[in-house]
């Protein structure tokens, strides 16, 4: 069952021996400059790429971007929590934002706050006649994104192609290690939660596409991993042919074995100095 819910500088500037003449004044002025500046080319914002991780287990994000675009950091978001994000293009906007070890439903109304939204939950389904110990918490599994102070949903489109997310989900599900088993996964269950709400139709094409590319995935890995095994192969041969040709003239020519191998001991004292 789901629930929706609305809701510039010159280089020599710095160098002039004129400012050594200006009033102590100027000269405070552009020492204390300088070191904003170095302190803001230091500043881990100052990159137009935004630094985003997340806890699946707690379901917490912290999200650190300097005039980052808005569909950037959402697709990321989608692409970590599992939660399915459309938007209208018309929302897209540069946000900064700095904000750590959040709720992922706290974060994303403060990262959206310019624009309209609507999020849906996902209410688990209890089983009949049994008690709950602890009340059932809706888990938000979609988000809707229009301009500001819109809320016409006709041209909403996925921050993260669902072909693409499907594969990352089916091939995260078929890796989860035997220790990993019992860790609470949230991307992962609102994935599951979404494959449910699902027409059958979308979901068995969506899963097919996703067992295609992890097939492919399979198969590239298994080429290069016959190219390897060749390759090595091919090393150890040659080695084991030039061995022979070392041992055939260490029996035939001494003198000459014993040059060879003498340069090639400073060959490879030379490479070791360098």
């Amino acid at each position: 069952m789901c629930v929706i819910s609305v809701a510039g500088f010159s280089r020599h500037a710095f160098f002039n021996p004129e400012i050594d003449e200006m009033s102590p004044f100027y000269r405070l002025f552009w020492q204390v400059l300088l070191i904003n500046v170095i302190f803001l080319m230091g500043s881990p914002l100052w990159a137009g790429s935004p630094h985003i991780s997340y806890d699946k287990s707690s379901d917490k994000i912290s999200i650190a971007a300097n005039d980052a675009s808005f569909k950037e950091i959402l697709a990321r978001i989608a692409t970590l929590s599992g939660i399915e994000i459309l938007m209208d293009p018309q929302a897209e906007h540069n946000v900064t934002i700095d904000v750590s070890d959040l709720p992922l439903e706290t974060a994303l109304k403060q990262l959206s706050h310019r624009t309209s939204f609507v999020f849906v939950h996902d209410l688990p389904e209890t089983e009949a006649g049994k008690l709950q110990e602890e009340p059932v918490q809706p888990m938000l599994i979609r988000m809707r994104i229009l301009p500001e102070g819109e809320f016409n949903m006709t041209a909403l489109y996925p921050v993260l192609a669902p072909a693409g997310e499907a594969f990352i989900r089916e091939k995260n599900r078929g890796s989860v290690s035997a220790q990993q088993v019992g860790i609470f996964n949230h991307a992962q269950k609102r994935w599951e939660a979404r494959l449910k709400t699902m027409s059958p139709e979308k979901r068995e094409k969506l899963l097919e596409i996703a067992h295609e590319k992890r097939e492919q995935m399979h198969q590239r890995r298994a080429k290069q991993e016959q190219r390897n095994k060749e390759l090595a192969e091919r090393r150890e041969a040659h080695k084991n042919r030039r061995d022979a040709r070392l041992e055939e003239l260490k029996s035939t020519n001494p003198e000459r074995y014993e040059r060879r191998m003498n340069r090639r001991a400073e060959r490879q004292e030379e490479v070791g100095s360098e």
